[in-house]
């Protein structure tokens, strides 16, 4: 015989395990496609294809889950009100870095910088992308390898909803990651974090807008501590 419990109170009862193909329940998202032109986003945009996630999501940062146009399984978006979130990362190994550059949607090119990572064949060997920084950033304007940076997390607010990801090719982002994983070893478990959306602004010194500002967005992770779990109280012992 079966406990029936939840028969009394069906709300309470333990949802079913979600059934897609990723590990993932949705993606963060600081940019969306208008048109052909991408558009960057001064809050959080996330995407799933569970509905449950998207309302969720919406309960937690706001706005409306609404159907997109995407070949992956993620088909609902949420535009959030939130320019930060909390996060939960599970040290520096909840984090991938890599250099990639697509032609056709495909894979052309794959390194970590210095050497190629794939394909097999040619894995080790050196991937020939420039050695000084200022180049590397000038080849990516012209369709050359861009950072990859994969990141997964739960929310510190709704640890239970899942796993979710953030994937960006922002060099301020890169910049960053060699001090976000020593923090993250340092900590040595489940870390508790801050994803947000930063706005930044400058004076071009060169180039045709020299002399005006220019802003723009960037991803930011900053490392607040350890997460420590709360153990429930009970009202007596389960003996």
């Amino acid at each position: 015989m079966s406990l029936r419990i939840y028969e009394t109170d069906p709300d309470a009862a333990p949802k079913p395990k979600r059934s897609f193909a990723s590990d993932t329940v949705g993606r963060f998202r600081s940019g969306r496609m208008v048109g052909r032109r991408p558009e960057s986003l001064n809050e959080w945009r996330v995407t799933s294809g569970d509905p449950e996630v998207a309302d969720a999501i919406v309960q937690l940062f706001g706005g409306v889950a609404e159907e997109w146009e995407t070949t992956g399984e993620d088909a609902l978006e949420v535009l959030t009100r939130a320019k930060a979130v909390g996060i939960i990362i599970d040290g520096p190994k909840s984090i991938a870095a890599d250099m990639r550059m697509y032609a056709n949607n495909q894979l052309f090119h794959h390194c970590d910088g210095v050497e190629y990572l794939s394909p097999e064949e040619k894995r080790g060997t050196a991937c020939g992308c420039p050695r000084v920084l200022r180049e590397r950033k000038q080849y990516a304007k012209t369709g050359g390898p861009k950072p990859n940076i994969d990141m997964k997390f739960r929310l510190t607010e709704d640890p239970d909803l899942g796993v979710f990801r953030f994937v960006s090719s922002s060099w301020d982002l890169t910049a960053a990651l060699g001090e976000l994983e020593r923090e993250l070893s340092d900590i040595g478990g489940p870390a508790r974090c801050e994803l947000r959306i930063e706005e930044v602004s400058f004076v071009a010194k060169n180039g045709p807008a020299a002399g005006t500002t220019v802003t723009y967005n960037k991803p930011v992770v900053d490392v607040l501590g350890p997460y420590k779990t709360l153990t429930p109280a009970t009202d007596e012992p389960p003996f």
